[in-house]
């Protein structure tokens, strides 16, 4: 099995690709939208001409593993978080905001996919070819709103690895709980493309036996679930926790690889904002 110093090196190492260290995946997701605000406050983080923003921390991801006989990986990361005028750097995503009028705001990013497989990650596993973790070019809409707002985005792979797409919209909602503290929950379909299916949760003829037989992945309609909280502890230090879950279509519930009808993802992180 892949030990989990490699494990950690390829995470930092997808993310220097990106121009980041290594955080949370699924923690862009939900923030993609500010924190809830009361009508007529200003911006939590206002737009300044020259505003840098540099936060610097550390947390650990559990990633999900949904394969027969495999455990989530468990990764130790650096978190970095940088803002600069549109340009933003958010753990492993970073890009630049290409329209912000009044509550619609959109976002081009690139960012890293912890998804992956090792064959020695389980007995069952044996015969199987490592499915390597990858990156993905991305772009969303967002439109803030309250009680509930939106998020649409489209992500497709461009290292190569599974050369697939992913389109997804949710509705999302929040709370302040005060002192800068915020929750935010996210609910809505993800449609994750043949290709990507296929190579995640595809069983190729060489791949097969008795136990096992061959299969080719179809496009998913997945659906996610996710609920998070970023607690302001002080005027510096800010802790965060990210539970999500992606309940599985049936072309990849069917697949001889996965042993679970949905993958549990956990994030948790302390970070100090310098300025």
């Amino acid at each position: 099995m892949t030990s989990l110093r490699s494990r950690i090196w390829q995470v930092v190492g997808a993310s220097l690709v990106l121009g980041l260290l290594a955080s949370p995946a699924v923690f862009a997701a939900v923030m993609a939208q500010d924190p809830p605000k009361p009508q007529g406050a200003p911006d939590a983080v206002p737009v300044v001409p020259g505003n840098l923003e540099l936060s610097l921390g550390g947390g650990v991801v559990v990633a999900p593993r949904p394969y027969e006989g495999a455990s989530a990986a468990v990764i130790p990361i650096p978190v970095v978080t940088v803002r600069y005028k549109r340009l933003f750097a958010d753990g492993i995503r970073g890009g630049v905001r290409f329209l912000q009028s009044g509550q619609l705001s959109g976002n081009a990013y690139l960012q890293a996919n912890f998804e992956g497989l090792d064959a020695t990650d389980s007995p069952s596993l044996e015969g199987i070819t490592d499915r390597r973790m990858s990156a993905d070019a991305g772009a969303e809409i967002v439109y803030r709103a309250r009680p509930v707002g939106f998020r649409f985005n489209v992500l497709s792979d461009v290292l190569g690895r599974n050369s697939g797409q992913e389109v997804s919209l949710q509705a999302l909602t929040g709370a302040p709980l005060g002192r800068g503290s915020f929750l935010l929950a996210g609910i809505g379909p993800r449609w994750v493309s043949a290709t990507r299916v296929d190579y995640y949760y595809g069983v190729s003829s060489s791949e097969a036996r008795p136990d096992r037989p061959e299969y080719r992945g179809t496009s998913s309609w997945n659906w996610d679930l996710s609920i998070g909280a970023n607690i302001r502890v002080t005027s510096k230090w800010s802790l965060f926790a990210l539970f999500s879950r992606e309940a599985f279509g049936s072309p990849i519930e069917n697949s001889p690889l996965a042993s679970v009808p949905a993958a549990y993802s956990m994030i948790t992180s302390m970070t100090y904002r310098l300025r």
